[in-house]
């Protein structure tokens, strides 16, 4: 998999004095490969290649990590910052914002095997209007279409974090004024749903898709929203969604529809459910600050079996033929902190 990335946004997460050709060689000596750099409208974008194995790295953030790990390895300092994992969730997550009264009501049902994390929450008083230029230039430079501040804000989280989310106009699901129910379940064969992209799709059964009340399929999960709950200029409360789901479906469902979208992508390779909820504050964040969204429901979290960290062991011969070189202690514990873990070397 393929992603651009703009020089400036991937200095927002990586702190380094390293030249463009520094980061070039030495991060595709190691990492990602950075088949070449090419300059839009006066800035550098990087067009970096991702191998399948490493969801992680296919995002500006994951880029981040891996070369904030690389350079030091050849004398550069670097480091990562506004790294996504460190916006610990402290009680609500909303808290500090202005808030409406929590008149909205979502009614959710799901499936943990084919949904193991959902994420989401009504957001009103949306303005829908172009994005400011920083949004913009980001997305476009990204190869990303700019079309509007909400739809551009999920596409942000997606590049920056590797995070796919999907916003719904809840008006356009909703029952009555105040409440909205969404169910998720595996489709059945033969039915139909029209995308964002105008293409109407009958689905071969055991797709993941959302419903509402009255049975609508709104959303063909993971690949692409029913244009049938999409934002437009007139929708003034949305629904924020963030999530993850099996990748073996999404992976079914995209190649029998022939229909590939960078989220399916994605998807089909293991989204980390740890990274869904500093996504989504994100998220909720920029909707206040550029659209002056305000909470209109509590956050709805449904995740059944959170993850567990647990410990792996290796002998210090096989990293040692492995590599075909013995690092220092000290080394080994630096590489492996910078990648995240808590390392004990012995």
């Amino acid at each position: 998999m393929n992603i651009l990335i703009p020089d400036s946004w991937l200095r927002e997460f990586l702190k380094t004095s390293a030249t463009l050709k520094q980061i070039k060689e030495f991060v595709s000596l190691c990492g990602p490969s950075i088949e070449r750099i090419h300059e839009v409208d006066g800035e550098a974008v990087y067009d970096v290649e991702v191998t399948t194995n490493r969801p992680d790295s296919m995002s500006v953030a994951g880029v981040a990590r891996e070369a904030s790990v690389i350079l030091p390895r050849f004398g550069i300092p670097a480091k990562l910052v506004n790294d996504p994992y460190e916006r610990a969730l402290q009680g609500d997550p909303l808290q500090g914002r202005e808030k409406s009264s929590r008149k909205r009501k979502l009614s959710i049902k799901t499936d943990p095997n084919l949904n193991p994390r959902w994420t989401s929450v009504v957001l009103e008083n949306v303005s829908v209007k172009p994005s400011p230029k920083w949004l913009a230039d980001k997305l476009e430079k990204s190869g990303i279409r700019a079309l509007n501040n909400i739809v551009d804000i999920t596409n942000y989280l997606m590049r920056a974090y590797g995070q796919p989310a999907h916003a719904f106009d809840f008006d356009a699901i909703a029952h009555g004024k105040n409440s909205a129910t969404m169910i998720l379940r595996a489709s059945k064969k033969g039915e139909k749903l029209t995308t964002l992209d105008g293409k109407t799709h009958t689905l071969p059964g055991g797709d993941i898709v959302i419903t509402d009340e009255k049975g609508r399929l709104i959303d063909l999960c993971g690949i692409m929203g029913a244009k049938n709950s999409s934002i437009t200029t007139e929708t003034k409360t949305i629904v924020l969604f963030l999530q993850t789901y099996d990748p073996i479906h999404i992976r079914k469902t995209s190649m029998a529809l022939a229909h590939r979208t960078e989220a399916a992508g994605l998807f089909e390779k293991g989204i980390d459910p740890e990274l869904v909820m500093p996504a989504f504050l994100e998220g909720v964040r920029l909707v206040g600050e550029l659209a002056g969204g305000k909470s209109a429901s509590p956050v709805y979290d449904i995740y059944p079996a959170p993850y567990k960290p647990y410990t792996v062991t290796v002998a210090r011969g096989k990293v040692d033929a492995y590599l075909g070189t013995r690092l220092s202690d000290r080394d080994a514990r630096s590489i492996l902190a910078s990648l995240g873990f808590v390392p004990t070397v012995t």
